[in-house]
């Protein structure tokens, strides 16, 4: 992992700053990329969302899901990478990176060290997004031509998303497309392993790029006077030998990832699948919910749930109105819609020590988000 600069005053790293921005809308937004946007968000949930509604619907998603992130990830690495890519290209004389064998051995080293150079960019910033202890393998000590095509992780924030990510950081530097495989071999370590192919043609047509409209809003957050990211966001503890961030609130991992990877996904296959599908991301996002919080996180109040949104770039809650029966809010500027709907229900049942609630919610023609949770 290269160095990584802290800011001086809060000591998040300047990896973060640099990047996001936390606007009056509810949303983080990328300098990089006009449009899009990230989401600061509880990471231990993202494999459990999947898994439960895998579980509910009784069909396999996760080659959809990682085609969906591998997609977003490249167009960022693409950038990034941009100049190794094209050095690769020059060395191998517009071939794939399967010529190294073939070249002198002086040139093979220049491979190697734009191969390592692109890992351990991409593995920094990684572990400064909270994304896991990733490791090189033993491969770059054996004299492998493609060691940037194998990794390791320990704790992965979502072993789904961290393999699309590496294929698409390995599709990006090698120019072609190419195909991944993990596996668990021990605790929560995992290999990972990239090998040359081609995408599944069933989905090349499909899972869209989402875009997200966003009006101003009207929330302010207390920022670091040095860097400007909220204070809310510099209280969580960065680990990055181990690329884990904590909220010490809640005692949760947390990390930063685009939520179209979801947004898109649950889009597709509820216009595949039918009307099961929303319910089924709900619930699941409810009992996680229920299991990983206490009731101590809902302290009853629109304000503290409108600053816990907009921390996490999901969106700009504008109404709030609660009792011991009943909730009603409004989100504008909402992303991961429907975990929204399943977290309100879960804190809301957490709240008031209920068993069960039943859920509406529906989208405006603005895009806004009005959920309704009922004991």
């Amino acid at each position: 992992m290269a160095e990584i600069e802290l800011c001086g005053s809060c000591g998040v790293p300047r990896l973060i700053s640099g990047v996001f921005k936390w606007e009056d809308s509810g949303i983080i937004s990328i300098s990089y990329s006009p449009g899009a946007r990230m989401v600061f968000y509880e990471s231990g949930n993202i494999d459990n969302i999947f898994r439960g509604v895998e579980q509910q619907i009784g069909t396999p998603i996760e080659h959809i899901v990682m085609e969906r992130k591998r997609r977003d990830t490249r167009r960022f690495m693409e950038r990034v990478f941009a100049e190794e890519a094209r050095r690769l290209a020059s060395i191998l004389g517009g071939g794939t990176a399967d010529k190294v064998s073939a070249v002198e051995p002086g040139r093979r080293q220049e491979v190697l060290d734009l191969g390592n150079v692109v890992n351990t960019q991409a593995t920094t910033i990684g572990m400064v997004y909270g994304y896991g202890d990733i490791r090189f393998s033993e491969l770059w000590d054996l004299w492998d031509n493609f060691p940037w095509r194998t990794q390791i992780i320990h704790n992965p924030y979502s072993a789904i998303f961290f393999s699309a990510d590496m294929l698409a950081t390995v599709e990006a530097f090698e120019h072609r497309d190419m195909r991944v495989k993990y596996e668990k071999v021990g605790g929560d370590i995992y290999l990972l392993a990239v090998h040359p192919g081609e995408h599944p043609l069933e989905l090349k047509e499909r899972l869209k790029r989402k875009g997200y409209e966003a009006r101003q809003g009207d929330i302010s957050h207390e920022l670091c006077p040095q860097c400007g990211v909220p204070l809310g966001v510099a209280r969580c503890r960065w680990d990055l030998e181990k690329g884990i961030i904590v909220d010490p609130i809640t005692g949760r991992r947390m990390a930063f990832f685009d939520p179209a990877a979801m947004d898109t996904v649950f889009d597709d296959l509820e216009a595949e699948l039918g009307e099961s599908v929303p319910d089924a991301i709900i619930e699941a996002q409810r009992r996680y919910g229920k299991l990983s919080m206490s009731a101590d996180n809902w302290k009853r109040s629109g304000y503290d749930f409108k600053s816990w949104a907009a921390l996490r770039g999901l969106g700009n809650i504008t109404r709030f109105k609660a009792d011991e029966k009943h909730v009603t809010l409004t989100l504008e500027n909402p992303s991961m819609h429907l975990a929204m709907v399943g977290m309100a229900q879960a804190l809301y049942e957490l709240a008031w020590g209920a068993e069960s609630s039943t859920h509406e919610w529906h989208r405006t023609n603005d895009g806004d988000l009005i959920i309704n949770v009922t004991l």
